[in-house]
Protein backbone atom coordinates (compact mmCIF):
# COMPACT_ATOMS: atom_id res chain seq x y z
CA UNK A 1 0.00 0.00 0.00
CA UNK A 2 1.51 3.46 -1.01
CA UNK A 3 1.40 5.64 2.01
CA UNK A 4 1.02 9.43 1.64
CA UNK A 5 4.79 9.49 3.09
CA UNK A 6 6.03 7.80 -0.14
CA UNK A 7 3.52 9.43 -2.44
CA UNK A 8 5.09 12.70 -1.06
CA UNK A 9 8.51 11.56 -1.96
CA UNK A 10 7.42 10.44 -5.54
CA UNK A 11 6.07 13.74 -5.89
CA UNK A 12 9.00 15.77 -5.26
CA UNK A 13 11.11 13.32 -7.68
CA UNK A 14 8.43 14.33 -10.59
CA UNK A 15 9.12 18.41 -9.25
CA UNK A 16 12.74 18.28 -8.63
CA UNK A 17 13.95 14.87 -7.76
CA UNK A 18 13.01 14.93 -4.06
CA UNK A 19 13.21 17.51 -4.05
CA UNK A 20 35.49 10.77 15.94
CA UNK A 21 36.83 11.96 17.90
CA UNK A 22 39.52 14.09 19.03
CA UNK A 23 41.75 13.70 21.77
CA UNK A 24 39.53 16.30 23.37
CA UNK A 25 36.39 14.10 23.11
CA UNK A 26 38.01 10.86 24.45
CA UNK A 27 36.96 11.44 28.55
CA UNK A 28 33.26 11.67 27.21
CA UNK A 29 33.32 7.72 26.00
CA UNK A 30 31.39 5.27 27.59
CA UNK A 31 31.52 1.63 27.20
CA UNK A 32 29.29 0.14 25.57
CA UNK A 33 27.52 -2.53 27.51
CA UNK A 34 27.41 -5.94 25.50
CA UNK A 35 23.58 -6.61 26.64
CA UNK A 36 23.05 -2.78 25.00
CA UNK A 37 20.45 -3.06 22.97
CA UNK A 38 20.64 -1.91 18.68
CA UNK A 39 18.10 -1.51 16.39
CA UNK A 40 18.49 -1.57 12.64
CA UNK A 41 16.27 -0.92 9.73
CA UNK A 42 17.17 -2.04 6.40
CA UNK A 43 15.59 -2.18 3.00
CA UNK A 44 15.06 -4.53 0.39
CA UNK A 45 16.09 -2.53 -2.42
CA UNK A 46 17.50 1.25 -2.96
CA UNK A 47 13.87 2.24 -3.66
CA UNK A 48 12.26 3.04 -0.43
CA UNK A 49 10.07 0.05 -0.07
CA UNK A 50 9.88 -2.37 2.13
CA UNK A 51 12.55 -4.08 4.32
CA UNK A 52 12.92 -5.29 8.39
CA UNK A 53 13.28 -3.86 11.57
CA UNK A 54 15.72 -6.19 13.59
CA UNK A 55 17.53 -6.03 16.70
CA UNK A 56 20.72 -7.02 17.94
CA UNK A 57 22.25 -7.61 21.59
CA UNK A 58 25.38 -5.21 21.77
CA UNK A 59 27.44 -3.33 19.31
CA UNK A 60 27.53 -5.67 16.52
CA UNK A 61 30.55 -6.74 14.90
CA UNK A 62 31.80 -8.02 11.59
CA UNK A 63 29.20 -9.18 8.48
CA UNK A 64 25.37 -9.51 9.83
CA UNK A 65 22.78 -11.11 7.84
CA UNK A 66 19.78 -8.65 6.38
CA UNK A 67 17.44 -10.45 8.63
CA UNK A 68 17.22 -12.35 11.88
CA UNK A 69 14.70 -14.51 13.46
CA UNK A 70 12.83 -11.81 15.20
CA UNK A 71 12.82 -9.49 12.37
CA UNK A 72 9.95 -7.41 11.57
CA UNK A 73 9.27 -7.42 7.88
CA UNK A 74 7.63 -3.79 7.38
CA UNK A 75 5.89 -2.13 3.91
CA UNK A 76 7.78 1.00 4.08
CA UNK A 77 11.54 1.55 5.15
CA UNK A 78 12.83 5.25 5.09
CA UNK A 79 14.57 5.87 8.22
CA UNK A 80 12.86 5.65 11.75
CA UNK A 81 13.42 7.54 15.15
CA UNK A 82 14.11 6.37 18.84
CA UNK A 83 13.18 8.42 22.04
CA UNK A 84 14.69 5.68 25.28
CA UNK A 85 14.09 2.40 24.65
CA UNK A 86 10.94 3.50 22.25
CA UNK A 87 11.45 2.88 18.24
CA UNK A 88 9.07 5.55 16.13
CA UNK A 89 8.06 4.91 12.89
CA UNK A 90 5.95 7.08 10.30
CA UNK A 91 3.90 4.30 9.12
CA UNK A 92 3.02 1.00 10.61
CA UNK A 93 4.19 -2.87 9.66
CA UNK A 94 1.19 -2.55 6.84
CA UNK A 95 2.39 0.70 5.11
CA UNK A 96 -0.85 3.00 6.52
CA UNK A 97 0.72 6.54 6.90
CA UNK A 98 0.75 7.58 10.53
CA UNK A 99 2.56 6.89 13.75
CA UNK A 100 3.95 3.83 15.00
CA UNK A 101 5.40 2.96 18.18
CA UNK A 102 7.52 -0.48 18.63
CA UNK A 103 9.18 -1.64 22.21
CA UNK A 104 11.28 -4.76 21.66
CA UNK A 105 10.64 -7.92 23.51
CA UNK A 106 12.82 -9.97 25.90
CA UNK A 107 13.80 -12.78 23.24
CA UNK A 108 14.05 -9.51 20.70
CA UNK A 109 10.82 -9.16 18.77
CA UNK A 110 9.24 -6.11 18.08
CA UNK A 111 6.13 -5.48 19.88
CA UNK A 112 3.03 -2.70 18.43
CA UNK A 113 2.85 -0.33 21.31
CA UNK A 114 0.17 2.01 19.68
CA UNK A 115 -0.55 3.78 16.35
CA UNK A 116 -1.84 7.37 15.26
CA UNK A 117 -3.55 7.57 12.23
CA UNK A 118 -2.53 10.38 10.17
CA UNK A 119 0.60 11.46 11.58
CA UNK A 120 3.22 12.53 9.68
CA UNK A 121 5.67 15.02 11.15
CA UNK A 122 6.03 14.45 14.80
CA UNK A 123 8.78 14.85 17.87
CA UNK A 124 8.74 13.13 21.20
CA UNK A 125 9.32 15.98 23.87
CA UNK A 126 9.41 13.54 27.15
CA UNK A 127 7.74 10.27 27.92
CA UNK A 128 3.96 12.17 27.91
CA UNK A 129 4.79 14.94 25.77
CA UNK A 130 4.53 14.69 21.86
CA UNK A 131 3.56 17.15 19.22
CA UNK A 132 2.86 15.87 15.61
CA UNK A 133 0.86 17.28 12.40
CA UNK A 134 -2.40 15.59 10.89
CA UNK A 135 -3.01 17.72 7.68
CA UNK A 136 -6.95 16.78 7.92
CA UNK A 137 -7.38 18.22 11.39
CA UNK A 138 -5.95 21.53 10.25
CA UNK A 139 -2.87 22.39 8.22
CA UNK A 140 -2.05 25.41 10.37
CA UNK A 141 -2.72 23.29 14.00
CA UNK A 142 -0.39 20.70 15.81
CA UNK A 143 -1.78 18.16 17.45
CA UNK A 144 -0.43 17.16 21.04
CA UNK A 145 0.03 13.40 21.97
CA UNK A 146 1.02 11.15 25.29
CA UNK A 147 4.31 8.73 23.57
CA UNK A 148 3.17 6.50 26.41
CA UNK A 149 -0.41 6.00 25.83
CA UNK A 150 -0.22 6.66 22.18
CA UNK A 151 -3.46 8.88 22.63
CA UNK A 152 -4.20 12.27 21.13
CA UNK A 153 -4.33 14.87 23.66
CA UNK A 154 -5.26 18.03 21.93
CA UNK A 155 -3.85 20.10 19.81
CA UNK A 156 -2.51 24.24 19.33
CA UNK A 157 -3.83 26.52 16.76
CA UNK A 158 -1.68 28.40 15.09
CA UNK A 159 -3.76 30.27 12.53
CA UNK A 160 -1.83 33.56 13.79
CA UNK A 161 0.48 32.79 11.10
CA UNK A 162 -1.87 32.56 8.24
CA UNK A 163 -0.47 34.46 5.32
CA UNK A 164 -3.72 36.22 3.11
CA UNK A 165 -2.88 35.18 -0.75
CA UNK A 166 -1.10 32.42 0.20
CA UNK A 167 -2.81 28.95 -1.58
CA UNK A 168 -0.61 26.50 0.71
CA UNK A 169 0.30 27.01 4.48
CA UNK A 170 1.16 24.68 7.01
CA UNK A 171 3.13 24.33 10.41
CA UNK A 172 5.30 21.50 11.37
CA UNK A 173 5.45 20.32 7.99
CA UNK A 174 8.94 20.32 7.55
CA UNK A 175 10.50 20.76 11.48
CA UNK A 176 8.86 20.05 14.74
CA UNK A 177 11.99 20.88 17.17
CA UNK A 178 12.11 21.65 20.31
CA UNK A 179 14.80 23.70 22.98
CA UNK A 180 14.71 24.75 26.58
CA UNK A 181 11.26 25.14 26.54
CA UNK A 182 10.14 25.88 23.43
CA UNK A 183 8.73 24.71 20.72
CA UNK A 184 10.36 25.33 16.81
CA UNK A 185 7.62 24.85 14.05
CA UNK A 186 8.54 25.43 10.51
CA UNK A 187 5.84 27.52 8.25
CA UNK A 188 5.60 26.73 5.31
CA UNK A 189 4.19 28.68 2.29
CA UNK A 190 3.44 27.09 -0.89
CA UNK A 191 0.89 26.12 -3.66
CA UNK A 192 -1.59 23.90 -3.60
CA UNK A 193 -0.37 21.83 -6.49
CA UNK A 194 3.01 20.90 -4.50
CA UNK A 195 1.88 21.45 -1.26
CA UNK A 196 4.96 22.40 0.04
CA UNK A 197 7.49 20.82 -1.77
CA UNK A 198 9.54 23.16 -3.56
CA UNK A 199 7.02 25.48 -3.78
CA UNK A 200 8.17 28.00 -1.47
CA UNK A 201 6.57 31.26 -2.32
CA UNK A 202 8.83 33.67 -0.07
CA UNK A 203 12.51 33.38 -0.12
CA UNK A 204 12.81 33.24 3.60
CA UNK A 205 12.21 30.50 6.49
CA UNK A 206 9.87 31.29 8.86
CA UNK A 207 9.63 29.21 12.49
CA UNK A 208 6.81 29.48 14.56
CA UNK A 209 8.22 29.82 18.31
CA UNK A 210 5.42 28.30 20.89
CA UNK A 211 6.16 27.97 24.93
CA UNK A 212 5.87 24.04 26.13
CA UNK A 213 4.25 25.04 29.04
CA UNK A 214 1.98 27.68 28.20
CA UNK A 215 1.20 26.08 24.70
CA UNK A 216 1.06 29.18 23.65
CA UNK A 217 2.40 31.35 20.45
CA UNK A 218 5.22 33.57 20.78
CA UNK A 219 6.37 34.51 17.79
CA UNK A 220 7.77 34.21 14.12
CA UNK A 221 11.03 33.81 13.77
CA UNK A 222 12.62 34.71 9.89
CA UNK A 223 15.87 34.26 8.21
CA UNK A 224 15.87 36.12 4.58
CA UNK A 225 17.27 34.76 2.02
CA UNK A 226 16.86 30.86 1.99
CA UNK A 227 13.92 28.72 1.02
CA UNK A 228 13.54 25.73 3.53
CA UNK A 229 14.30 23.31 6.44
CA UNK A 230 14.28 19.70 6.28
CA UNK A 231 11.96 17.76 3.94
CA UNK A 232 8.61 16.61 5.52
CA UNK A 233 8.81 13.34 3.88
CA UNK A 234 11.54 11.81 5.39
CA UNK A 235 12.38 10.01 8.40
CA UNK A 236 15.31 12.37 8.88
CA UNK A 237 14.41 15.26 10.89
CA UNK A 238 17.67 17.18 9.59
CA UNK A 239 17.61 18.94 12.38
CA UNK A 240 19.99 18.08 15.82
CA UNK A 241 20.64 20.33 19.05
CA UNK A 242 24.77 20.23 19.20
CA UNK A 243 26.58 19.84 22.55
CA UNK A 244 26.48 23.27 22.85
CA UNK A 245 23.41 23.60 23.43
CA UNK A 246 22.29 24.90 20.46
CA UNK A 247 19.63 23.70 17.16
CA UNK A 248 21.02 23.17 14.11
CA UNK A 249 18.47 23.34 11.25
CA UNK A 250 19.56 21.89 8.20
CA UNK A 251 18.70 24.06 4.66
CA UNK A 252 19.13 20.94 2.51
CA UNK A 253 18.61 22.45 -1.68
CA UNK A 254 16.26 19.81 -2.31
CA UNK A 255 14.02 22.65 -2.78
CA UNK A 256 16.36 24.65 -5.12
CA UNK A 257 17.95 22.53 -7.15
CA UNK A 258 20.94 22.32 -4.89
CA UNK A 259 22.20 25.73 -5.67
CA UNK A 260 22.67 26.54 -1.82
CA UNK A 261 22.65 24.92 1.14
CA UNK A 262 23.39 25.41 4.72
CA UNK A 263 23.00 25.04 8.15
CA UNK A 264 21.75 27.57 10.70
CA UNK A 265 21.37 27.66 14.41
CA UNK A 266 19.35 28.83 17.38
CA UNK A 267 21.95 29.29 20.00
CA UNK A 268 21.29 28.43 23.98
CA UNK A 269 19.60 30.84 25.73
CA UNK A 270 18.26 32.37 22.56
CA UNK A 271 14.89 31.58 20.58
CA UNK A 272 15.99 33.77 17.56
CA UNK A 273 18.31 32.74 14.72
CA UNK A 274 22.07 33.77 15.16
CA UNK A 275 22.67 35.25 12.41
CA UNK A 276 26.22 35.85 12.55
CA UNK A 277 26.52 32.07 12.02
CA UNK A 278 25.61 30.42 9.11
CA UNK A 279 27.70 27.11 7.72
CA UNK A 280 27.52 26.60 4.06
CA UNK A 281 29.71 24.27 1.63
CA UNK A 282 28.84 26.32 -1.69
CA UNK A 283 32.10 27.75 -1.61
CA UNK A 284 33.97 24.41 -0.92
CA UNK A 285 31.83 22.37 -3.78
CA UNK A 286 28.85 23.38 -5.48
CA UNK A 287 25.89 21.29 -6.35
CA UNK A 288 25.80 19.64 -2.36
CA UNK A 289 23.40 19.02 0.17
CA UNK A 290 23.25 19.27 3.79
CA UNK A 291 20.95 16.56 4.93
CA UNK A 292 22.55 15.34 8.18
CA UNK A 293 25.01 16.69 10.51
CA UNK A 294 26.51 16.43 14.13
CA UNK A 295 27.80 18.85 16.38
CA UNK A 296 30.32 17.26 18.52
CA UNK A 297 33.71 18.96 20.49
CA UNK A 298 33.78 21.76 18.91
CA UNK A 299 33.60 19.85 15.39
CA UNK A 300 30.30 19.95 13.04
CA UNK A 301 30.72 16.58 11.49
CA UNK A 302 28.86 17.01 7.48
CA UNK A 303 28.79 14.65 4.16
CA UNK A 304 29.62 16.73 0.87
CA UNK A 305 29.71 15.69 -2.74
CA UNK A 306 33.50 14.99 -4.66
CA UNK A 307 30.96 16.15 -8.05
CA UNK A 308 28.11 18.57 -8.09
CA UNK A 309 24.75 17.28 -7.56
CA UNK A 310 22.85 17.92 -11.00
CA UNK A 311 19.87 20.69 -10.70
CA UNK A 312 17.81 17.63 -12.36
CA UNK A 313 18.60 15.37 -9.82
CA UNK A 314 19.44 12.45 -11.97
CA UNK A 315 23.18 11.73 -10.15
CA UNK A 316 21.87 11.33 -6.62
CA UNK A 317 20.58 7.88 -6.52
CA UNK A 318 22.56 5.17 -5.91
CA UNK A 319 25.53 6.97 -6.31
CA UNK A 320 28.47 6.76 -4.07
CA UNK A 321 29.78 10.30 -4.40
CA UNK A 322 30.07 11.36 -0.66
CA UNK A 323 32.54 12.04 1.51
CA UNK A 324 32.26 12.53 5.69
CA UNK A 325 34.43 15.83 6.47
CA UNK A 326 34.42 17.65 9.95
CA UNK A 327 34.76 21.27 10.44
CA UNK A 328 36.40 22.94 13.44
CA UNK A 329 34.00 25.92 14.73
CA UNK A 330 37.02 28.08 15.76
CA UNK A 331 39.52 27.42 13.70
CA UNK A 332 37.34 26.88 10.72
CA UNK A 333 39.00 24.22 9.18
CA UNK A 334 37.92 21.77 7.35
CA UNK A 335 39.13 18.15 7.31
CA UNK A 336 38.38 15.36 4.79
CA UNK A 337 37.78 12.09 7.06
CA UNK A 338 39.44 9.07 5.90
CA UNK A 339 39.46 5.27 6.18
CA UNK A 340 36.26 5.22 4.10
CA UNK A 341 35.07 4.84 0.55
CA UNK A 342 32.97 7.32 -1.11
CA UNK A 343 29.41 6.66 -0.17
CA UNK A 344 25.74 7.41 -1.24
CA UNK A 345 23.27 10.23 -0.24
CA UNK A 346 22.12 10.20 3.50
CA UNK A 347 18.42 9.80 2.44
CA UNK A 348 15.96 9.19 5.12
CA UNK A 349 18.69 7.45 7.31
CA UNK A 350 18.36 10.06 10.76
CA UNK A 351 21.33 8.18 12.44
CA UNK A 352 24.09 8.01 9.04
CA UNK A 353 25.68 10.41 11.39
CA UNK A 354 25.18 9.63 14.80
CA UNK A 355 27.12 9.50 18.78
CA UNK A 356 26.61 6.50 20.47
CA UNK A 357 28.26 6.42 24.24
CA UNK A 358 30.28 9.61 23.11
CA UNK A 359 31.63 7.85 19.66
CA UNK A 360 30.87 9.63 16.23
CA UNK A 361 29.44 6.73 13.82
CA UNK A 362 29.21 7.31 10.25
CA UNK A 363 26.57 5.18 7.55
CA UNK A 364 28.51 4.42 4.69
CA UNK A 365 27.02 2.57 1.60
CA UNK A 366 29.05 1.90 -1.44
CA UNK A 367 27.40 -1.08 -3.73
CA UNK A 368 29.92 -1.61 -6.10
CA UNK A 369 32.03 -2.24 -3.05
CA UNK A 370 29.47 -3.91 -1.69
CA UNK A 371 29.84 -1.89 1.80
CA UNK A 372 26.80 -1.39 3.72
CA UNK A 373 27.36 -0.92 7.09
CA UNK A 374 28.82 1.90 9.95
CA UNK A 375 32.19 2.96 10.86
CA UNK A 376 33.61 4.66 14.04
CA UNK A 377 35.33 7.87 14.26
CA UNK A 378 39.12 8.31 15.60
CA UNK A 379 40.54 11.81 14.90
CA UNK A 380 41.02 12.13 11.41
CA UNK A 381 40.17 8.83 9.77
CA UNK A 382 37.48 6.20 10.53
CA UNK A 383 37.53 2.27 10.92
CA UNK A 384 34.21 -0.27 10.12
CA UNK A 385 32.55 -1.82 12.68
CA UNK A 386 29.98 -4.02 10.68
CA UNK A 387 29.13 -4.55 7.56
CA UNK A 388 25.53 -6.11 5.66
CA UNK A 389 26.27 -7.33 2.43
CA UNK A 390 22.49 -6.81 0.63
CA UNK A 391 21.14 -5.22 -2.11
CA UNK A 392 19.10 -2.60 -0.35
CA UNK A 393 20.88 -0.14 2.45
CA UNK A 394 20.55 0.50 5.99
CA UNK A 395 17.77 2.99 6.73
CA UNK A 396 19.07 3.75 10.48
CA UNK A 397 20.76 2.61 13.29
CA UNK A 398 20.40 3.24 16.72
CA UNK A 399 21.55 2.30 20.65
CA UNK A 400 17.98 1.40 22.72
CA UNK A 401 18.34 3.10 26.34
CA UNK A 402 15.92 2.69 29.16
Amino acid sequence: MKTLLIKSLLLAFTLAFFGCSSDDDKDDITPTPENAKFVVMTSSDRSFGGGYFSTIDGMPGGTLPTTNAKSLQISDAFGFRTFGKWIFNRSNAAGDEGLQKFTVNADGSLKDEGFIAGSTQFLVVSATSGYYLDETRGTLKIQKFNPTTMLRTGEIDLSVVKKDGVEYQAVGKHTIAAKEGKLYLSITYGTNVAKGYGDDVFNSIFIAVVDIATEKYEKTITYDGLKGIGWGSSGNKMWSIGDDGALYLYNTGLNVAFTTTNIIRIKKGETDFDKTWKFSTDQLQAGNSLAIALVKGGKLYFEMVSTPLKPDFSNLPANPIFDFYTYDMTTKQVTKLGGMPQHEYVYANEQSITEIDGKVYLWVKNQSQNIDGYYVVDGDKATQVFNIQHQGAIQGFAKLSE
